[in-house]
C-alpha cells in the first residue's frame, strides 16, 4: 500500500517532468520555445541550453495542476486508504501542493542542467543518477514549504524513480519524442 501511496503523491512530479518534454512535440507550442536563459552564457557556456524553455515550464506546471485537480476529484469520490489523501481533500490544498511539486520538479531539473553545463556535460548527454533524481529532489524540497512526505515515501520514491525514469525515457524514445533512450 505504501508503494501506491508514494506513486499517488509523486504523480504531479512525474507528470510535470514528462509534460515539459512533451511540450516539444505539441505543434502550437513548438513556435513558442523560448529558452529560459535567452541564449546567455557564463564563461562561454550556456546557462541552461535550448532544451529548457518557458513553454516547457508552463506545460509542465499546467499538467501538474491538472493531475492535482484529478487527485482532488478522486480523493473526494473514491474511498482511498492513502494517508496523503488529506493533501487532496480540499481543492486549494490540492492545487497548491500539485503546483509546488510540479514547479519543484522543473526547478530541480534546471539546477541540474546549470551544473551539467558548468562541468562540460553537453545537452542530452547522460549524467547518471543526477538525471533521474534531480526533479524528485527539487519537488520534495519545494513542496516541503507546505508538506513533507514520510521518510518511507521518500525512500520508496528514491528507489522507484530511477527505474520509472529509465522506462519512460525508453518509451519516449520509441515514440520518437526523445532522440536518445536515456
Amino acid at each position: 500500500m505504501i508503494i501506491l501511496e508514494s506513486l499517488f503523491f509523486a504523480l504531479p512530479i512525474y507528470i510535470a517532468n514528462s509534460g515539459a518534454t512533451l511540450s516539444m512535440s505539441i505543434p502550437i507550442i513548438k513556435n513558442f520555445r523560448l529558452p529560459i536563459d535567452l541564449g546567455h552564457k557564463i564563461k562561454g557556456k550556456r546557462i541552461f541550453g535550448d532544451g529548457k524553455t518557458f513553454s516547457g515550464i508552463f506545460v509542465g506546471i499546467l499538467f501538474s495542476l491538472i493531475v492535482g485537480l484529478l487527485q482532488h476529484l478522486l480523493s473526494n469520490n473514491i474511498d482511498f486508504i492513502f494517508i496523503s489523501k488529506n493533501l487532496y481533500t480540499k481543492l486549494s490544498t490540492s492545487l497548491v501542493t500539485s503546483f509546488l511539486l510540479g514547479f519543484g520538479a522543473l526547478l530541480g531539473d534546471l539546477v541540474k542542467s546549470f551544473f551539467k553545463r558548468r562541468i562540460g556535460i553537453e545537452r542530452g548527454k547522460p549524467w547518471p543518477l543526477f538525471d533521474q533524481l534531480d526533479f524528485l529532489v527539487g519537488s520534495i524540497l519545494i513542496c516541503s514549504i507546505v508538506y513533507i512526505p514520510s521518510i518511507k515515501i521518500i525512500i520508496i520514491l528514491f528507489i522507484l524513480t530511477p527505474i520509472g525514469h529509465l522506462l519512460s525515457n525508453i518509451a519516449a524514445y520509441k515514440l520518437k519524442l526523445k532522440k536518445v533512450w536515456w
